[in-house]
């Protein structure tokens, strides 16, 4: 093999491998999961980096499920702490009193 024939380096191997990584709009994520759902979650990823119908359809089922779309509004924002469980209950939460210590900072 010739000098002109020889292999890239690493340093040009992972440059190809970060553009070709980029190009694809991928990313690259780690979880912990319990082992039951170890094969879940691989073919749930196989399913989403494949695309196609499949992802659509896995992406359709999940997202309401599990994305919440934080609030907007102030509105939207109010009438989340009305729904809230604790909403019309008289709680009071008294202030501590104790002016704290004095501190000397000369």
């Amino acid at each position: 093999m010739s000098e002109s024939e020889a292999k890239p380096g690493p340093a040009a191997r992972l440059q190809r491998h970060r553009a070709r990584r980029a190009a694809e709009a991928t990313k690259r994520m780690e979880v912990s999961v319990p082992d039951r759902d170890a094969g879940l979650v691989k073919a749930l990823a196989g399913a989403l980096r494949a695309g196609g119908d499949r992802a659509d359809a896995a992406r359709a089922a999940l997202a309401p499920l599990l994305l919440t779309q934080p609030a907007q509004t102030g509105a939207e924002l109010v009438a989340f702490l009305r729904a809230s469980p604790l909403a019309g209950s008289d709680l009071a939460f008294p202030r501590d009193p104790d002016p704290g210590r004095s501190a000397d900072f000369d």
